[in-house]
């Protein structure tokens, strides 16, 4: 099945349309799509469409940032997952269970059920962090996380694997659509895709000569989100159309993210309808929508709320290079913008010697694929990074975050630290290798540290809303007085509102409050 066969299965809702109408609206969606996150991406202060989070007061922290893996059975999603998360432990699987944890692998569909759920770490965005214009002396820099091989600073981020999908997932078939329901919290989705072609779209193995085409996997799994959608919106098409815009904005609530992104799609798909067709205020109209407008407003939402990257894995075989060619040649491809050719199992392979103190150079290699992707990933819909110190002038810590960089629970187990040392990169700042434990430095080595800490905030955040994500973490207390802010290491700080919106320009930041501690003296 393909969009527009799967558009046609629905018994209610608008009026029917031609399946080549709806191609055509699903395609035009995507147009709608791509020039939001075009235009998002011309300044960092405008990148408006993270997470659903706008520059209308909807700012926050980011603190779990969540990257959501899918793909059809047997791609290698759950691999993925472990070379990424260093085979982080499965939600819901006692300690003990196996040897290392992490998701199960096997070579037949849906090893995966109930979806696999850890931390990982992603070398932050090149430019997002202000070492990053010092070159060789980045790693001189703290960091709660660590460092990879580039010396780009490692941030956490919470990996979602879920059960693989099959055509017709939306309707029931495979394991269902309970699987796309658990991708609501994603902030931004990777697609696992099997570039060898040697599987069907069921995941089982077809081999070399019954070779299938990538560019068919990543068009049926979109449609799969797409009707994903559109079937939730027919559920209440009737109400729909008799309440109007407001129902219809209501309706896009469960999917993570703020009712001003909703109505910025919307703005975009009117002004789009009005430039091309010349239909003015769509949204006063929606009982006249027929199928092809419902999918142009499914299509363009899902475009702009999870943007997509491709993990184009298996690229050991033989068969994968001629297609990893075409997809690359393609994009952006039915809403994926970014692909990263891999071979997930190699990377596994390393995390798994790391954690055995057992390395074969001819079998494993670093991870630097997975990694390369998940970057890709977090830059479709990239955090504003904030540095919080107590001294604009060293770059000290912020006493309040001590704790927080020693025992949070996404901090680099001893097997990540392992794989972070084998790839050659720096481990985290707190990080006793002696003690195998992370330890609070000394006073005196702790004010001598730069730059530690990063908060991952929401495009759109403003100096109130660091002050208040601090607060709820106890990093800070009392009521907010004033704020002094820098883009670059070295650079004067610079008075800042409370109301500023934060960007790269003013990144490093100290906030002062009427509940003075000795490091504000």
């Amino acid at each position: 099945e393909n969009e527009q066969d799967l558009a046609t299965s629905s018994q209610m809702g608008p009026p029917k349309t031609s399946p080549e109408n709806i191609k055509r609206g699903i395609i035009e969606g995507l147009e709608i799509a791509e020039q939001m996150l075009k235009e998002a991406d011309t300044s960092e202060e405008d990148n408006a469409f993270s997470n659903g989070n706008d520059l209308s007061g909807k700012g926050g922290a980011f603190w779990t940032y969540t990257i959501g893996l899918v793909g059809k059975p047997s791609a290698g999603k759950s691999t993925f997952f472990n070379a990424a998360s260093a085979f982080s432990k499965q939600r819901g699987v006692s300690e003990g269970t196996s040897e290392w944890g992490g998701a199960s692998v096997a070579a037949h569909p849906f090893t995966t059920i109930d979806p696999n759920i850890g931390y990982c770490l992603v070398p932050a965005p090149l430019g997002s962090c202000p070492e990053d214009e010092m070159g060789s002396l980045k790693h001189t820099y703290g960091s709660t996380h660590g460092r990879d091989p580039d010396g780009q600073r490692l941030l956490p981020i919470l990996l979602k694997d879920v059960a693989g999908l099959v055509p017709g997932a939306y309707q029931g078939r495979g394991k269902g659509n309970r699987f796309l329901n658990d991708l609501c919290d994603a902030t931004v989705l990777v697609h696992v895709v099997d570039a060898s072609g040697t599987a069907d779209a069921q995941g089982n193995t077809t081999g070399d000569s019954a070779l299938t085409n990538p560019v068919d996997d990543i068009q049926w799994i979109r449609a799969e989100l797409v009707e994903w959608v559109y079937g939730n919106l027919m559920a209440k098409w009737d109400t729909i159309t008799r309440k109007g815009r407001k129902k219809l904005s209501g309706m896009f609530s469960g999917y993570g993210q703020s009712q001003a992104m909703t109505g910025r799609v919307f703005y975009a798909i009117e002004k789009y309808l009005e430039d091309r067709y010349q239909i003015d205020r769509a949204f006063d109209m929606i009982e006249t929508w027929d199928e092809a407008d419902a999918h142009r407003l499914v299509s363009a939402f899902l475009g702009v709320r999870f943007p997509m990257a491709l993990a184009l894995n298996k690229y050991d075989l033989p068969t994968s290079e001629r297609h990893v060619h075409e997809v690359q040649e393609a994009l952006p491809i039915h809403g994926a913008h970014v692909a990263t050719p891999l071979t997930a199992k190699s990377e596994m392979n390393f995390v798994r010697q790391n954690l055995t103190g057992k390395r074969d150079e001819k079998e494993s290699k670093a991870p630097s694929g997975v990694w390369r992707c998940l970057t890709s990933a977090v830059k479709l819909c990239e955090p504003v990074l904030v540095f919080p110190v107590s001294d604009m002038s060293n770059y000290a810590p912020l006493p309040g975050l001590n704790e927080r960089a020693i025992g949070h629970a996404s901090l680099p187990s001893l097997g990540m630290i392992r794989c972070i040392n084998g790839s050659g990169g720096t481990l985290p700042t707190c990080w006793n290798a002696p003690q195998a434990a992370y330890v609070l430095p000394s006073k005196d080595q702790v004010t001598k540290i730069k730059l530690r800490d990063v908060i991952p905030m929401k495009p759109g955040s403003t100096v109130a809303d660091v002050f208040l994500a601090l607060k709820n973490i106890g990093a800070l207390s009392g009521e907010f007085v004033c704020a002094e802010a820098a883009g670059n290491i070295g650079e004067k700080p610079k008075p800042i509102p409370k109301s500023q919106v934060l960007g790269r320009h003013n990144r490093i930041i100290k906030i002062m409050t009427n509940k003075r501690t000795a490091w504000q003296s």
